[in-house]
C-alpha cells in the first residue's frame, strides 16, 4: 500500500530531523505505536521517540528491505547510534555507556485513508542491552516499573 510506504518514510524523516512533535498528525486518532514492552497512543509518541533520540543523539536509520502487505507495509532496518544519553527501557534506566551500537528492527505498519492505524516495531531488547554491556538481570525491579513512565 503506497499510503503506508509514504507514511513510513515521513516518520523516519521526521525522526532523523528530530521533528517528532508533529508525528501524531500522521496517525488516526484511534491508532497506536507499539514496541516490546511499551504501547502508546499517537499523542504520546513524541515523548517516547525523544527518549530514543536523547539516548542516541546521532541515531541513524538504515533500511534493509521492505514489503507491501494487504493493508500496509513491513520494513526491516538497522538502527545505529552512540549511547551518550539515558536510555529508558521496560527493564530499567540505562546510564550512558559511550558505546556505538547497531541493532535490527522490523516495523510493521498498517494504514487506512492516508493515516497510520497501527505501527508495531519489533526488536530484541536483550541484543541491544548486551551490545551496551548491560545485563537485564542487573536492572532492578523498581527501575523496571519506573522506566515505563516516559519523560515528557
Amino acid at each position: 500500500m503506497r499510503d503506508a510506504e509514504r507514511l513510513i518514510e515521513q516518520q523516519y524523516a521526521m525522526l532523523l530531523r528530530r521533528d517528532v512533535a508533529r508525528l501524531p498528525d500522521l496517525y488516526a486518532p484511534e491508532a497506536f505505536y507499539a514496541m516490546p514492552g511499551v504501547t502508546v497512543r499517537p499523542i504520546e509518541l513524541p515523548a517516547l521517540l525523544r527518549t530514543w533520540t536523547g539516548a542516541f543523539p546521532d541515531l541513524r536509520v538504515d533500511p534493509l528491505g521492505a514489503v507491501r502487505t494487504a493493508g500496509g507495509a513491513a520494513v526491516e532496518l538497522r538502527l545505529t547510534g552512540s549511547h551518550s544519553g539515558t536510555l529508558h527501557s521496560p527493564f530499567g534506566t540505562v546510564a550512558p555507556t559511550g558505546r556505538t551500537v547497531s541493532w535490527e528492527v522490523a516495523d510493521v505498519v498498517r494504514a487506512r485513508r492516508g493515516r497510520i492505524v497501527a505501527w508495531r516495531s519489533y526488536f530484541d531488547w536483550s541484543q541491544l542491552l548486551d551490545a551496551l554491556g548491560v545485563q537485564m538481570e542487573g536492572l532492578s525491579r523498581a527501575a523496571q516499573h519506573d522506566s515505563l513512565a516516559l519523560p515528557v
